[in-house]
């Protein structure tokens, strides 16, 4: 059985692997992490290493000391194990600067140490994690906005911790 940093680093790992496919599928170089009527180009690689690192902040909870640790442990199985081949590295180093950029999404957020602030990221990253896969289905897009909604007013009135 997993350790909580080990499944967390698991989970980077997963993210990461999927992460590093969508960067190196044919495409145009920018997309669009806007919208249609204000779009936000971006490089191709940016973009998904920004949707991916989302996923790992909700599999973390949002959670700053899990995401470190999780990075960490990504950096020890790459000198750790030295015998993994250059693309697992290339995966686990993928997975550590997922981590990393979730933590540093946290820190941005003032979610280190402020519970309300870490649970509204969570929200909205798991909204924009859903809109991002599934956005384009008019009652998915409409039933997690409302999801959304419901969650930060809980949030503001004190119901979520």
């Amino acid at each position: 059985m997993r350790t909580q940093v080990e499944e967390d680093a698991f989970q980077a790992w997963i993210y990461a692997s999927n992460c590093l496919l969508y960067e190196a599928d044919t495409g145009p170089a920018l997309l669009n992490v806007g919208t249609a009527d204000e779009p936000r180009l971006i490089p191709r690689d940016q973009a998904w290493q920004h949707a991916y690192a989302l996923h790992v902040l909700v599999a973390c909870d949002g959670d700053h000391a899990r995401l470190q640790a999780a990075a960490r442990q990504s950096r020890e199985d790459i000198s750790r194990k030295a015998g993994l081949g250059a693309q697992r590295a290339r995966q686990l180093s993928r997975a550590a600067d997922l981590c990393d950029q979730a933590a540093r999404m946290i820190e941005q957020a003032g979610g280190r140490d402020d519970i309300k602030a870490r649970r509204r990221l969570v929200a909205a990253a798991q909204h924009q994690t859903m809109m991002t896969a599934l956005g384009a289905i008019p009652q998915v897009a409409q039933d997690s906005a409302e999801d959304l909604i419901a969650t930060l007013r809980a949030i503001d009135n004190d119901e979520i911790a």
